[in-house]
């Protein structure tokens, strides 16, 4: 269940919860959209935080052992086209590449049919923890401004339970579709935060680098952050990231750069991996990887993320498409992508606190803070006093059991309200709790 727009909701008084970093069960007063106090269950501090909460008619929540943790960060969603595969006749699509499936879908963009389809992404998000996400909308020849309309309208219907950022995202390309321009500025004009490029798409290098530079000239223009495309297939011939690291250092615009995919590192020289990757960090650019494409196949399609990681670079995890003419699946879960994360990108048991960093805290840094982020913030408490409530209770008891159960029972919080709430029971049917393993089963 996700809620409506919020009210002066009263405090909240979180009870026996799990906190990453601090042992034992905690309780957590959220007050006027922040953590306010946190105290071990138990303890003279729980009690007065508890007599406190009665006295002010503080709402309260049982966590059980539960772990309360930062909100998910959704950085990387295409609104515009999630759900948007039934639109399309099956008999056709199954002709068509991903290219001529999007366009034929984003054709018959209506602004009201995208305002539908976004608001049940947005919903979505929400029900699994997500509290921030950046939507890059098609703006081209084909989609028009339909699109962005569309999605401007679901961002407002969902305002006070979710953060959406818009990115102007020229799919089509700029030199391919001149008439993206004017339609970019007009959006940048219109709501749209940041904007987005793909410069991969353009024939030959010489037009590739000229849409980076047409990108970062219309960022200077508008005052905004730059969130591009760059490298998206297990191609070694896919070489934009590194030019778009050039333009960020270049241009001055150091930690104001997502870059989104970037699988063609994959395929480069161990020498040449090396080169690009610290030239990433030394641009400050940060690299959203994308567990999803892990089904174009290749070695993994993630982005060299630990030859990333130790040359300073900052990455983050992003969905992508849900269920539209690029991908027939997604689920819009953190905890499905930081699993899908761990697994195909090469990381151990060890790694689960980075790669939920991921998905987390440093996604949300990533977004908004343009100094470079302190290397270990992974390791240091989750949940502190002062920090804003945009918060997610979780049934399992660690981040460990959560990646097991990315299903589980889930309660999001945004500013200190519960905004969605996801009850789970289990039950086999016909089972005897203590009935001996069928013959031939197991080992």
């Amino acid at each position: 269940m996700v809620s409506g727009m919020p009210t002066n909701a009263p405090a909240l008084l979180v009870t026996g919860a799990a906190l990453h970093g601090r042992p034992g069960p905690h309780d957590v007063l959220l007050r006027d959209g922040a953590v306010a106090a946190i105290e071990p269950s138990g303890s003279i501090g729980a009690d007065a935080l508890a007599e406190w909460a009665d006295r002010a008619g503080a709402e309260r929540l049982d966590a059980r052992g539960g772990l309360l943790a930062r909100a998910f960060v959704e950085p990387h969603l295409h609104p515009d086209k999630s759900f948007s595969l039934s639109e399309l006749d099956p008999a056709e699509a199954s002709g068509l590449d991903h290219f001529a499936r999007s366009s034929r879908i984003k054709a018959g963009f209506t602004p009201e049919r995208v305002a539908r389809r976004a608001r049940r992404a947005f919903e979505l998000a929400v029900a699994n923890g997500v509290t921030r996400l950046r939507a890059n909308i098609d703006i081209d020849s084909i989609a028009g401004l339909r699109g962005f309309e569309g999605v401007l309208q679901a961002r407002e219907e969902v305002r006070g339970i979710l953060d959406v950022d818009l990115v102007a995202f020229p799919q089509e390309g700029l030199g391919r579709d001149p008439g993206a321009l004017p339609l970019l500025r007009e959006a940048l004009r219109s709501g749209a935060d940041l904007i987005g490029g793909w410069p991969n798409v353009e024939e030959g290098e010489a037009e590739q680098r000229a849409h980076v530079r047409t990108v970062f000239e219309l960022a200077e223009e508008f005052d905004v952050d730059v969130d591009i495309h760059a490298d998206c297939w297990l191609d070694e011939r896919e070489r934009m990231l590194e030019v778009v690291a050039d333009e960020t250092i270049a241009r001055g615009y150091q930690g104001r750069v997502l870059a989104s995919h970037c699988c063609g590192i994959e395929r480069y020289s161990e020498e040449d991996a090396r080169r690009v990757a610290a030239r990433v960090a030394e641009a400050d650019v940060r690299v959203a990887i994308i567990p999803l494409n892990l089904v174009d196949g290749g070695p993994r399609g993630l982005s060299r993320p630990h030859e990333l990681r130790r040359a300073g670079a900052e990455l983050v995890v992003g969905s992508d498409n849900l269920n539209d003419g690029w991908y027939p699946l997604g689920t819009l879960s953190p905890l499905d992508r930081a699993y899908m994360t761990l697994v195909g990108g090469g990381y151990g048991d060890d790694d689960v606190d980075l790669v939920w960093h991921m998905v987390a805290a440093g996604a949300a840094h990533a977004l908004d803070d343009r100094g470079r982020a302190d290397a270990e913030a992974w390791r240091t408490p989750d949940v502190t006093t002062g920090m804003p409530a945009d918060l997610v209770l979780l049934g399992a008891r660690d981040r460990l059991e959560a990646l097991r159960r990315p299903g589980g029972p889930l309660t999001t919080i945004k500013a200190g309200r519960v905004v969605a709430r996801r009850s789970v029971d289990e039950a086999v049917a016909g089972a005897e709790a203590d009935a001996p393993i069928a013959a031939g089963a197991g080992a």
